[in-house]
């Protein structure tokens, strides 16, 4: 393991070296999710025309005063302009119609009392010109830049994307993921595990917490027995078809921790290894090349496995994605926590009902049994005091 650093120099060293993957041209319902990366511009005023916004009659204020207008009509919505309307008239309008030109007000259909043929208007109602219409233009006009290239598509966006015709996207390429963990004493979830044996449980963490992103993701998932030929044929293959590689375990000193020889001999030494933090201290980093995708060993210990999954390869899977990194808010705790003197501490933690937030400490890394009920985690500095206030992740 190299010396030791802190998790904003392992920050800094991924972001600078991934960029957001090449853009790709997807028909707009399949865009969910997706990073948009061209503008959206409006093909037309928004409404476009003058747009009715209760049921009810159109007519000239000037002629409310004779208390019964005769109705020449049904104007609903979706039917072009009407004729002219005659003097005393009035149409019997839509919610959606488009305003007749030659009318200035409308009266919902509660203030009414209508007939087939006449529409009075109720006594105690005062009408208001240019009331329950939304104005040609009033939300944007022509031209106007709808959405910005970097805007994580939501379900309203692929909505406004629809109204304007839109209806191909230029949007980031989805990352391809493989997951490899690894582990003798790890058996499939189905099997029943010897005394010294346990199910595998990361694998389907790490499916799971890509999910969690937002991200489309159909991540490859395989696990590796601790055999150093086996495990350089399986990066050899993961190196050629992904675009991220996710190691669960074997990055640790022990003589049947793999990764490390395996990925030195394919692409050479990690950019870092070894973080001052608990837990995750064994997590190393291989950034992106010509040669080689971006790679995450990520520690075993379930904590540290999600964790370090949280803290530093869901904001490098924003990146690639050509989305804005997930921010911390820093909040205060319901009791002083003691920091330690030299490593960051990640708490699995809280969000109380009033804003502060609470932590539920496992005994070690391999406890995942305390940390069940963390909504989050919280990052704790290194040094000498008690911490009042803490940055939340979730």
């Amino acid at each position: 393991m190299n010396s030791l650093i802190t998790p904003q120099q392992a920050d800094a060293l991924i972001r600078e070296s991934i960029e957001a993957l090449p853009p790709e041209k997807v028909a707009f319902s399949s865009a969910l999710h997706r990073t948009l990366r061209q503008p959206l511009i409006a093909d037309r005023d928004f409404p476009p025309f003058n747009r009715v916004t209760m049921d009810g009659i159109a007519c000239r204020s000037d002629e409310i005063s004779l208390g019964t207008l005769t109705i020449q009509g049904l104007h609903p919505a979706g039917s072009p302009l009407p004729e002219a309307l005659k003097p005393a008239h009035c149409w019997q309008i839509m919610t959606g119609a488009i305003m007749p030109p030659d009318c200035d007000t409308i009266i919902p259909v509660e203030e009414l009392t209508l007939s087939e043929t006449h529409a009075s208007v109720s006594s105690d109602f005062t009408p208001t010109s240019g009331l329950f219409i939304h104005n040609q233009g009033s939300d944007c006009a022509l031209g106007s830049e709808l959405l910005s290239p970097g805007t994580l598509l939501s379900p309203n966006h692929l909505g406004l994307a629809a109204s304007i015709g839109a209806t191909e996207l230029l949007v980031t390429r989805q990352p391809r993921l493989t997951i490899l963990t690894t582990g003798d004493e790890l058996v499939p979830p189905e099997e029943t595990p010897l005394p010294h044996q346990l199910r595998r449980s990361n694998g389907t963490v790490l499916q799971a917490a890509t999910q969690s992103t937002g991200l489309r993701l159909t991540p490859t998932l395989r696990h590796l027995p601790d055999d150093l030929t086996i495990t350089i044929a399986a990066l050899q293959e993961a190196l050629s078809s992904s675009d991220l590689i996710l190691l669960s375990g074997g990055i640790s000193k022990g003589k049947k921790d793999f990764i490390r020889p395996a990925l030195q001999e394919l692409i050479g030494p990690p950019t870092f290894h070894g973080l001052a933090q608990r837990p995750g201290k064994p997590l190393a980093y291989w950034k992106p090349s010509k040669d080689n995708p971006a790679l995450f060993a990520l520690p075993g210990n379930p904590n540290s496995t999600h964790t370090t999954f949280l803290r530093y390869v869901r904001p490098a899977l924003s990146l690639l994605a050509g989305n804005s990194i997930p921010q911390a808010t820093t909040l205060p705790l319901i009791a002083p926590e003691q920091a330690h003197p030299k490593l960051t501490l990640f708490l699995p933690a809280n969000l109380t009902a009033n804003g502060n937030v609470s932590l539920c400490k496992p005994q070690n890394s391999g406890d995942f049994a305390s940390a069940l009920s963390a909504t989050g985690f919280v990052e704790i500095p290194p040094g000498t005091n008690q911490v009042r206030t803490a940055a939340y992740f979730f």
